[in-house]
């Protein structure tokens, strides 16, 4: 049958001499696989193919069969051009590390519209964002992303319960045994950037740099901890130098 959705590009591989696979997140079908013939070829219709590129949001038009593990596009096209991403590092690392961090949360076909519209929504608005607005957004990208899976850190923080444990993801009286060990003023920090869930709200919150690289680390934790099958993320490195 043929389904029309949208989709954000994942992950491209060379196939064969002009082709690609292509690991798309889609709207309604979830993770899906697809063969894209002819887009490396020297043939002026394969530029169409520069389009299929990670953090693309696209509109397809897919053959879709149920029990095959790969599948086919009939027609696609951009359903939305980034103005500014391309140019900024800034943005665009941004962009790979939510695409990295969606790679890992979405592993099956099944439709998560909820987390489609949030990841869509998030890539337009860093878009028309100001790069000096975005310093608190990987820990805003994954939380958000993570809490549509199931993975979400307790909002029980107070002041008896103000030490963050990432492993049994809530705030308790005491800091943890294990690393990563958050202190008060880290777990309040935290806090503070966890309970906020406005795009436009997160960036007037002010952490020191070496604390959003703490938290950011230790959210991944929490996540890795509890869904086994995240990998880690090749961008983390390059988003804290140039955020630092």
């Amino acid at each position: 049958m043929i389904i029309t959705t949208k989709g954000i590009v994942l992950k491209i591989i060379k196939y064969g001499d002009t082709s690609i696979i292509c690991n798309i997140f889609t709207e309604l079908l979830g993770l899906q696989t697809y063969l894209v013939k002819g887009v490396r070829s020297e043939k002026k219709q394969s530029r169409k193919g520069n389009i299929l590129r990670p953090g693309n949001i696209l509109d397809l038009q897919v053959y879709h069969q149920n029990d095959k593990n790969l599948q086919y596009i009939k027609e696609y096209r951009l359903d939305y051009f980034f103005e500014t991403i391309g140019e900024n590092v800034i943005k665009n690392t941004l962009l790979l590390f939510a695409v990295e961090v969606l790679s890992s949360l979405v592993q099956t076909a099944d439709a998560q519209e909820d987390l489609f519209e949030f990841a869509t929504g998030f890539l337009h608005k860093i878009d028309k964002a100001s790069s000096d607005s975005l310093t608190n957004m990987p820990v805003f990208f994954l939380k958000e992303a993570a809490k549509k899976m199931g993975y979400a850190i307790d909002d029980n923080y107070s002041a008896t319960n103000c030490y963050l444990n990432t492993y049994e993801g809530c705030f308790q009286s005491r800091p943890g045994e294990s690393l990563p060990v958050f202190d008060r003023e880290l777990s309040h920090q935290c806090y503070l950037l966890i309970r906020e869930t406005a795009f436009e709200n997160i960036a007037a919150i002010k952490v020191p740099a070496l604390d959003r690289t703490a938290i950011l680390e230790g959210y991944l934790h929490f996540v890795q901890w509890h869904d086994k099958s995240f990998k880690p993320l090749k961008s983390l490195p390059v988003l804290q130098a140039i955020l630092h």
